[in-house]
């Protein structure tokens, strides 16, 4: 992560939730992070990801030039939104000299749920639907404030899911698949429904992320084939 005094950038286009089809925010050093936008949108609204970066840097002082790094979930999530958003990341660490810094969007999720979580938890699963009757899924450890994949992210049919579930489990879902997955959990399991995920949540420090060059830095769509399990 950036030092003190560094300026960093979140972008997410993975649309995780369903309500924020794009997301930025901004900070400098270990100071506040500034979101944009801040709230859901309407249904089918898209915005420019550039022009949302650029006003924000403008509304806090800062050029998309000066940026040291730059954080971007990689999917799975939206096709349109993961390829703008990636896309972008890739031209400010060709151009502008930024350092990127990727994050699995299913740790994302996850470590919504650890948050929302009523009690604590030392195992949290997400899940999106990957489509074709299958969920796409991943395990995380919970230790302390950090997140350790215990099982690696896959596309599985539904039945794969419940036979991992253990007593104890937070599932983390978007609203879409709240009546499904509830309907269907196998074991007792606390439920965490995800809204209004957005990209100021890439700065927490308990999230597993890595350094990425412009050629490492690669969408990972909801029906890839990279994570069929």
């Amino acid at each position: 992560m950036s030092a003190d005094g560094a300026l960093a950038l979140a972008v997410t286009g993975s649309n995780l939730t369903g309500d924020l089809p794009f997301s930025a925010a901004l900070r400098r050093g270990h100071g506040a992070v500034h979101v944009a936008p801040a709230a859901p949108v309407p249904p089918g609204t898209r915005t420019d990801l550039a022009a949302m970066c650029a006003e924000l840097c403008l509304a806090h002082g800062a050029t998309p030039q000066q940026l040291d790094t730059v954080l971007v979930d990689v999917g799975p999530g939206s096709y349109t939104g993961l390829r703008v958003a990636i896309t972008f990341v890739r031209f400010l660490v060709a151009f502008g000299g930024a350092r990127a810094e990727a994050v699995d969007s299913l740790a994302l999720l996850a470590h919504r749920g650890t948050a929302n979580a009523a009690v604590r938890t030392n195992r949290v699963r997400a899940l999106l639907d990957a489509r074709r009757g299958r969920w796409h899924t991943a395990l995380y450890g919970v230790e302390g404030e950090r997140l350790r994949e215990l099982e690696a992210p896959a596309a599985v049919e539904p039945a794969v899911v419940q036979q991992r579930l253990v007593d104890g489990d937070v599932l983390v879902v978007p609203a879409a698949l709240r009546t499904v997955v509830a309907a269907t959990a196998s074991a007792d399991v606390e439920l965490v429904v995800a809204t209004g995920l957005h990209a100021g949540e890439l700065f927490h420090p308990g999230l597993p992320r890595c350094a990425a060059s412009v050629d490492a830095l690669e969408p990972r769509y909801l029906m890839g084939s990279y994570a069929d399990g």
